[in-house]
């Protein structure tokens, strides 16, 4: 019997499968188990958005009727949610099947250095078991839910190439294809999806650069197959944007993200203040030089001064629109105004809004902030001095909170929203709302003592990861400035050199990924750190920390 399951110094591959497989069965019984947190008022941009949108694929209407917010935001994930609605599978479990597929993707990736079943097995647990990814956050009908999944298989993509590059071409046309694919529907599911472009590009030229340096045999062809990510990536891009002309007469992705929106939000940001603050781009006295020399903003005036306005998007606190908030408001004034009746006429908008600003300056009516003539074309806050410091601990902060799964409490919201509200959700993603309280309090429960149990071992996972992965990093990075010092001596460079390189990269990102989520915070949102804009760093820091853990106790 022994014979089926160990041989030495290892475990057999049909083990492995059964430990396997006997995981993947509990954690999908576990997300069953959640419930989804649901509040239609709540989240009209967010959550609302992407769930009416999956209604309207489901009906053959593609995002819906077109309205300031119908192509305001990437929307993979509805395209997805819709998807699930068609095949009858409850949210949360499948999003958690993606999530393994994702996990048996990455661990497939690393597996030319990783000699050992039990080691690809306990890679696989360690991922599939990220505590992250059941997280109150998670059970959100919104993005971020599937977000890291995709991140994840797109670092597959990149890793099974950079671990395969010296191999027969056959051997990596899968990852290649994994590569472009992943990237193309992380592009689509969130606008900031560009963070990754860096190492999408970085991969590139590492792996191209060493087929030519190498001269290997048929490095020209697979040089040239390097390019297929690229190809995939911009097919499934633009099937998207070819989607939104048929409904929308706009060859576009996103008209937030689309060169009018940016350059008109850049414009109006690039003016200067009379007081500068932190966390408003646009503040009142620039919005009342521009009403004075503009007549396309000064039709907009009357809702960006309404109470209506200033109570759903004003911060109270500063008094003012914060960043994160006014290009929202912006966008519904011209609804309001009548700019939003088809997608060309709020285009014209944009266009004449940047056009009359431009003149403005150009004619000294207007001044920019650094006293030049030339305006701004993005819809993020000018980088100032003035942040560093800030940027920087919330930076650490964000670390701190991914290194110890902070707000990785898998219980959801209460649900929030009328009965028939609550009901057409869970209908429609096959989940149900945190509708049951304890006795006397609004905080949401399981309903039954199985479900109690579910939630306590998933709160069981969150203990050890938070103890676990500190130490398993620290030991990652020992075995990775050993191996740099072995490789420098040797001057050699073999596959678990590439290994490394690697992991330098899992790292960047990480770091990346903090930094620009810190800024976004410190700039416009003031929401504080909060783990739902962190959950792409969980999956790098617990593959870099099991990777380095296994190689050290390899032997």
């Amino acid at each position: 019997m022994k014979k089926y399951f160990l041989k030495e110094n290892d475990i057999t591959k049909g083990l492995a499968l059964v430990v396997g497989l006997l995981a993947l069965a509990l954690k999908l019984v576990l997300a069953w188990g959640q419930y989804a947190t649901i509040y239609p008022p709540l989240a009209p941009i967010d959550d609302h958005l992407m769930f009416t949108a999956a209604q309207n694929i489901v009906a053959g209407n593609w995002l819906g009727e077109y309205g300031w917010l119908t192509i305001s935001k990437h929307a993979f994930f509805a395209v997805w949610l819709a998807f699930l609605h068609i095949i009858k599978i409850p949210y949360m479990v499948g999003n958690m099947i993606l999530w393994a597929v994702a996990a048996f993707t990455a661990t497939m990736a690393v597996k030319p250095v990783l000699s050992k079943n039990w080691q690809k097995l306990f890679l696989f647990l360690g991922l599939l078991y990220n505590p992250a990814m059941s997280a109150r956050y998670a059970t959100r009908i919104y993005r971020d839910a599937i977000f890291p999944s995709l991140c994840l298989i797109f670092i597959a993509g990149v890793v099974g190439v950079g671990l395969r590059y010296k191999e027969k071409i056959g051997s990596w046309l899968v990852w290649l294809v994994l590569y472009g694919v992943s990237f193309g529907c992380i592009y689509l599911c969130r606008e900031d999806g560009v963070w990754i472009i860096p190492f999408f590009a970085a991969a590139f030229v590492i792996v191209t650069v060493l087929l030519i340096l190498e001269k290997q045999k048929g490095a020209v062809v697979k040089a040239v197959t390097m390019v297929l990510p690229f190809v995939l990536s911009g097919a499934i891009i633009a099937g998207y944007a070819y989607m939104n002309y048929v409904h929308y007469g706009r060859f576009i992705v996103s008209d937030f993200t689309s060169s009018e929106f940016k350059a008109a939000y850049g414009a109006l940001a690039s003016l200067q203040q009379d007081n500068w603050h932190p966390l408003v781009s646009v503040p009142e006295d620039v919005r009342e030089d521009v009403y004075g020399t503009s007549l396309i903003f000064k039709q907009i005036e009357e809702y960006l001064k309404s109470e209506d306005f200033k109570g759903r998007y004003m911060n109270p606190v500063v008094g003012d629109y914060q960043s994160g908030a006014f290009y929202w408001a912006l966008r519904e004034a011209a609804a309001e105004a009548g700019y939003y009746q088809n997608p060309v006429l709020a285009q014209l908008f944009y266009e004449n809004l940047t056009e009359q600003i431009q003149t403005a300056v150009n004619e000294g009516e207007l001044k920019t902030a650094d006293g030049g003539t030339k305006l701004r074309k993005s819809v993020t806050p000018p980088i100032k001095f003035e942040y560093v410091p800030k940027v920087l601990k919330e930076t650490i902060a964000g670390i701190k909170v991914v290194m110890l799964f902070q707000q990785c409490h898998p219980m959801a919201e209460k649900a929030v929203g009328k009965d028939f509200e609550i009901k057409e959700v869970e209908d429609f993603v096959r989940q149900k709302g945190a509708t049951i309280l304890f006795p006397n309090t609004d905080i949401p429960t399981y309903s039954t003592p199985v479900q109690m149990y579910m939630y306590k071992i998933l709160e069981l996972f969150v203990a050890i990861y938070k103890l676990c992965i500190p130490v398993m990093f620290v030991i990652s990075l020992l075995w990775q400035i050993k191996k740099l010092r072995e490789d420098l001596w040797n001057k050699k460079f073999d596959r678990e050199s590439m290994l490394n390189i690697i992991m330098l990269g899992l790292v960047g990102m990480a770091l990346l990924r903090c930094a620009m989520i810190a800024f976004v915070e410190v700039a416009s949102f003031n929401i504080g750190t909060y783990v739902m804009y962190l959950s792409t760093v969980h999956p790098l820091i617990i593959l870099y920390s099991f990777i380095g853990f296994n190689k050290t106790f390899e032997y």
